[in-house]
């Protein structure tokens, strides 16, 4: 039976979590941030940096305050950090930790380094060019276990690293001892080269710093211009996590470029960049174990530096300076999405958690003409409504039904079911109602969580058999629960519809299709993006967009 829900009880385990924020009394710029950009299984063997806008980088480590302590300097402008392992340089520039089909060069994991250390990067440095004049090997400063050292070389094994040291001990005076394949060991290079420019084997995760003539440190990775520092951390001795260092400010100014369009109204941007602000404080901490506070991903909020960022978004970003939506005197957890096709929804009927905040209001400022997903229409056939299914692990026979059977109070799906040919019936309750279809190898997805269904014909009934004195007799279900007889003999057995139309039996295999149609794209809990859109051109601020959308919240410092 379709049916609305309201203020019920949903026993059910919360998705919705709530973490301890970190608390503030200064400024977004006083406020350091760990970023993940790089890290679990899309860790780096190698990573470069490019410096176009600054001259050469500050190497050293961010100490437990999140103070970036200096112990080495380079002038050079593109460089990579690697792990301490065999790296081949490949034809195209690029290096790999397997051996490419174009190798043109490597870097050993071994190298002998001298027992004497230095009090300052300067004497190391001054030392390992006077070993490299006098041996005819590449030499470098490292830092050691907090100590100024020289190494020499890069080999491919502790043995050849060896074979070698009585020599080149000879003819520099130092006592060399072959090193390499550290856990804990970052080389850095000049990109595309084989050439070592430095060494840090220490505890601590190597921390590098853009040089800038500008207040602003800002450095290019991966085609994404990053402002701040950078950290280095080989998480159990693996490949390589990357960690963007910046100011909560400059966070969030790579994060609205991404999340709303920078041209749009100052006021939507200013309640954007509090949403995108507030969110963060609230979660910061989720990925504590992974050596950072926040992902890049949309499992966070999507963040790829200031590279999008403009005038207009940057001002709307330093306008709401100190601010965030705050309840009962934390920061809220802000989620938003891009648009809800009419209105918002509890987060307990999405997420299984009452949140006093995220409550559902209806939102008649949303241009859904204009909207990416605004409006949108799918079709599924049953038999790929069954391959997803059975791809997600559901123990289900040929699908013959899909419909919605709860709406809530505010209109959006509450609960979606599928039924099969053998009468099962399969719900999928809260946000499952609108991923469960979701499918990137069959290329579908359910954009929102407000949509309805429309089954072709055939598709709106289902099959039974029920021994009758001996004999099996075939029924049809409408789905307005009427029930008819079908034809005794399975040679003619055939389907009836509701309408009462005879079809030949499909067993569920049917060539109709279901139409999902919907409005909206994203989860409906929170601010809609486009909608706060249409409330600033219709001459709300900032502040009254946010507490349009966030029950009880306010706009205070944090």
């Amino acid at each position: 039976m379709r049916k609305k829900i309201g203020h019920m009880l949903i026993l059910a385990s919360a998705v919705f979590f709530l973490f301890t924020p970190m608390r503030a009394e200064a400024a977004d710029s006083e406020k350091i941030m760990k970023i993940g950009l790089y890290y679990g299984t899309n860790a780096l063997p190698s990573a470069n940096l490019a410096n176009e806008v600054g001259s050469g980088y500050d190497l050293g480590y961010y100490d437990s305050d999140r103070n970036f302590v200096k112990i080495h300097s380079i002038s050079d402008e593109k460089i990579t950090v690697m792990k301490n392992k065999t790296i081949y340089l490949a034809g195209d520039g690029l290096y790999y930790d397997v051996v490419p089909a174009s190798a043109k060069g490597k870097i050993g994991a071994y190298h002998l380094q001298a027992g004497t250390s230095y009090p300052s990067a300067e004497e190391a440095s001054a030392a390992a060019k006077a070993a490299a004049d006098s041996c005819g090997y590449p030499a470098y400063p490292a830092y050691v276990d907090g100590s100024y050292v020289v190494r020499i070389g890069s080999f491919a094994s502790a043995d050849e690293a060896s074979s070698v040291s009585a020599d080149l001990s000879a003819k520099t005076g130092l006592q060399l001892i072959a090193v390499g394949m550290s856990a804990t060991c970052y080389t850095v290079t000049v990109t595309g080269t084989t050439n070592i420019l430095y060494e840090f084997d220490n505890k601590t995760p190597l921390g590098i710093r853009p040089r800038s003539d500008s207040s602003d440190s800002q450095a290019w990775f991966k085609g994404n211009l990053y402002n701040g520092g950078f950290e280095y951390n080989r998480i159990s001795g693996n490949d390589i996590t990357v960690v963007n260092v910046v100011n909560l400010s400059g966070y969030i100014k790579g994060v609205i470029p991404y999340e709303m369009n920078p041209s749009w109204s100052i006021e939507a941007l200013k309640a954007q960049a509090l949403c995108a602000k507030s969110y963060a404080l609230s979660l910061s901490g989720k990925h504590r174990a992974s050596g950072f506070d926040l992902c890049s991903t949309d499992d966070c909020q999507v963040y790829r530096g200031c590279s999008l960022a403009t005038e207009n978004s940057n001002n709307a970003v330093d306008a709401v300076d100190g601010l965030a939506v705050m309840y009962n005197g934390i920061p809220a957890q802000t989620v938003f999405h891009s648009s809800d096709g009419g209105s918002t929804e509890d987060a307990k009927n999405v997420w299984g958690s009452d949140v006093p905040y995220l409550k559902a209001v209806r939102d008649d400022f949303e241009d859904l003409q204009s909207a990416t997903n605004g409006i949108w229409t799918k079709t599924i056939t049953p038999a790929l409504v069954t391959t997803i299914l059975r791809n997600k692990g559901y123990d289900v026979s040929n699908i013959v039904s899909l419909y919605v059977d709860q709406y809530t109070d505010a209109g959006n799906v509450y609960s979606l079911s599928v039924k099969d040919s053998t009468g099962k019936v399969t719900s999928f309750p809260r946000e499952s109602a609108r991923t469960i279809l979701n499918s990137t190898a069959n290329g579908t997805y359910v954009y929102s969580m407000r949509f309805t269904i429309n089954s072709g014909e055939g598709t709106d009934f289902y099959a039974y058999n029920q021994p009758i004195s001996g004999q099996s007799k075939q029924y049809a279900i409408g789905k307005d629960q009427t029930v008819r007889q079908t034809k005794d003999t399975a040679a003619n057995s055939s389907m009836m519809t509701s309408s009462g139309i005879k079809k030949p039996e499909t067993n569920g295999s049917s060539s109709d299709v279901f139409t999902i149609s919907g409005r909206g794209w994203g989860h409906n809990v929170g601010m809609s993006q486009w909608g706060a859109k249409g409330m600033a051109e219709r001459g709300y601020t900032y502040d009254q967009i946010l507490k349009y959308y966030y029950t009880g919240v306010s706009i205070s410092n944090y």
